[in-house]
């Protein structure tokens, strides 16, 4: 759903996160394909400033999915090495 949105109107997908300054320039990018769209001469213009809106809010859907991702590995990856800690007063383990 959330991709659909990205696709056929990228400015609402900054409202549902609560991006307002990447929404107002999305949203400006988006207002001027659909104006060109209604006008005959400007059509073929139109796609130029559609492709610029997703390519915007897919580009920041692309980086918060890895902001997320990065997030779930270092979490898994403190909580693997809190369980390989030595309890205390107990001499290092020597790897081999």
């Amino acid at each position: 759903m959330l991709y659909l949105c990205i696709l056929f109107i990228p400015p609402v997908y900054f409202v549902s996160r609560d991006k307002w300054g990447a929404f107002a320039l999305n949203a400006f990018l988006y207002g001027l394909a659909c104006l060109c769209v209604l006008s005959i001469m400007g059509i073929m213009v139109a796609p130029i400033f559609w492709i610029l809106s997703v390519g915007h809010a897919g580009f920041h859907f692309r980086r918060e999915m890895i902001n997320k991702h990065a997030e779930l590995i270092a979490t898994k990856i403190a909580a693997q090495m809190r369980a390989n800690q030595d309890p205390p007063g107990m001499p290092p383990r020597i790897s081999k």
